[in-house]
């Protein structure tokens, strides 16, 4: 475990919260879009296993997350102040697959770990190259954290609300849906497990290419407790801590999975 320093950790809506953590410019050089963390509040013994978050940004000495606060883990997080020591593991897990013709689709958090990707395209730190076009939903505008910084990237955003607060009023995967109609492009998607079985559905009814990042029980973050395993279509088991999270939505048994 390597350990950080908290800088902020500020609520950007009701529920959801932005972290930034200082730590050695060595561990700071090695993340890449796509991996993650796994962080555990110093001194405290309940919740006692590290909890997994995508690395949201990277800038300077510091790395970011963006989490949402749907438990206990991530409760006694948003009670970290500024200046408190945390513990983290990491990076974790395989990069983004680089892709070259391809779209975002985004539910809810699950925008979290694309800022970083689209950010070292536009800083030329990581060889990847810019979607197409980013579909980024959530259940109300409140929900749309990262779409101001989504409107400067230089691709085209549309956005879904479930509410019809801002945007297309229902899923992210109905724009999705029309724009698969008139393009044929691969998808790189994460979001709630739901979307990504739809997803996974749509891009094979196009003919197309989906990679999704899973989310699961994630105990060492190494492989050896084998508590994060998916299930895969050839009867084999793929572990998110070490083969994903991305991983090609084609090879994953979604049946043995639910």
């Amino acid at each position: 475990m390597y350990q950080g320093e908290v800088i902020k950790n500020l609520p950007l809506s009701q529920n959801v919260y932005l972290l930034r953590v200082k730590t050695d410019l060595d561990i700071i050089f090695s993340f890449n879009p796509g991996q993650f963390v796994k962080i555990k509040i110093n001194e405290r013994i309940d919740p006692l296993i590290p909890r997994p978050f995508t690395i949201h940004d990277v800038k300077k000495n510091s790395f970011y997350v963006l989490y949402q606060v749907v438990g206990k883990g991530t409760k006694a997080l948003s009670l970290v102040q500024p200046g408190n020591k945390i513990e983290f593991l990491g990076p974790l897990g395989k990069p983004f697959p680089k892709l070259e013709n391809y779209v975002i689709c985004a539910g809810g958090i699950g925008i979290a770990g694309f800022i970083y990707l689209l950010e070292s395209i536009k800083r030329k730190t990581h060889p990847y190259v810019l979607p197409k076009k980013i579909f980024y939903g959530a259940r109300t505008a409140e929900d749309l954290v990262c779409y101001p910084f989504l409107e400067g990237i230089g691709t085209k955003v549309e956005i879904a609300t479930e509410d019809g607060s801002q945007g297309y009023k229902g899923l992210i995967t109905e724009p999705l849906i029309k724009y698969l109609e008139k393009n044929k492009v691969d998808v790189l998607s994460c979001g709630p497990l739901p979307m990504l079985k739809a997803v996974a559905k749509i891009a094979q009814s196009f003919g197309v290419k989906a990679y999704l990042t899973m989310e699961t029980f994630l105990s060492c973050g190494t492989g050896f407790c084998k508590g994060c395993v998916i299930p895969l279509k050839n009867g084999n088991y793929a572990h998110l801590c070490i083969e994903g999270p991305t991983l090609l939505a084609e090879e994953i048994d979604f049946e043995a999975l639910s």
